[in-house]
């Protein structure tokens, strides 16, 4: 019996690890799909007004996102963007936001790697699960998947509702965390990367990636659930 029970917290650990990395690896992938998404910026800058607090035409903006963009990826060697800003054509960004933009594109690296390690990992659990489950290995997933999305929600809850009181704090709280510099604390009267994407907007991006994370695991615990069902559906015609 008592081996049972060990066999048992083994099998739920291994599942337990392996959801706990497929919700790291939705979570990089929303926020790369939020940070790439064109429609997204064009939307915000719209909401916010952006063309007309910088004093540059729509298309203007656009091109110097993409370029911002291409930028992060790795798709684009340098940020000397010229754009006509108030009438006047110039470089768009100054050498301490090209500086900022260099820790960004560094932190989206990292990111990128981190997710490649993450997936093997999953995978080596997924192979471990199965070795140790067979044809129990949905239900094992299942489960842990359920109990790691309730943990998940009410997590997303309190920090939505803490951002929403003030995102101030916890946007600053992040820069500390991820950059070791004071590059990010930018000028919004003179520095026009903050100017593209002023606070409001990250609020934006960060609700709408916790939003679509829940939801993707939420997916993800309906596919399983179904798989699940579906299985045990095979079981009892079996007999």
């Amino acid at each position: 019996m008592g081996e049972l029970s060990k066999s048992r917290t083994v099998i739920f650990f291994v599942s337990l690890a392996a959801v706990a990395l497929l919700a790291f690896i939705m979570l990089l992938t929303c926020i790369e799909l939020s940070a790439f998404d064109l429609d997204f910026y064009s939307a915000e800058y719209e909401k916010l007004k952006r063309p007309e607090a910088i004093g540059i035409s729509e298309q203007e903006l656009m091109e110097v996102t993409q370029a911002l963009l291409d930028y992060i990826r790795g798709k684009r060697a340098d940020l000397n963007v010229k754009a006509v800003i108030k009438g006047q054509e110039r470089y768009v960004f100054n050498e301490r936001e090209i500086a900022h933009m260099v820790d960004v594109r560094e932190l989206f690296m990292k990111g990128y790697q981190l997710r490649r390690v993450l997936i093997i990992g999953f995978i080596f659990f997924l192979i471990i699960l199965y070795i140790l489950t067979k044809a129990d290995m949905i239900r094992w997933l299942f489960k842990a998947h359920l109990l790691l999305l309730v943990f998940l929600a009410l997590v997303s809850g309190a920090l939505l509702g803490l951002i929403n009181e003030d995102f101030t704090p916890y946007w600053n709280y992040f820069h500390y965390i991820f950059f070791d510099n004071d590059l990010w604390q930018l000028n919004p009267q003179a520095d026009i990367l903050i100017q593209i994407v002023p606070e409001q907007f990250f609020y934006d991006i960060v609700v709408r990636i916790i939003t679509h994370f829940i939801l993707g695991m939420l997916a993800v615990g309906v596919l399983l659930g179904g798989i699940y069902v579906w299985l045990e559906g095979l079981k009892w015609k079996q007999g």
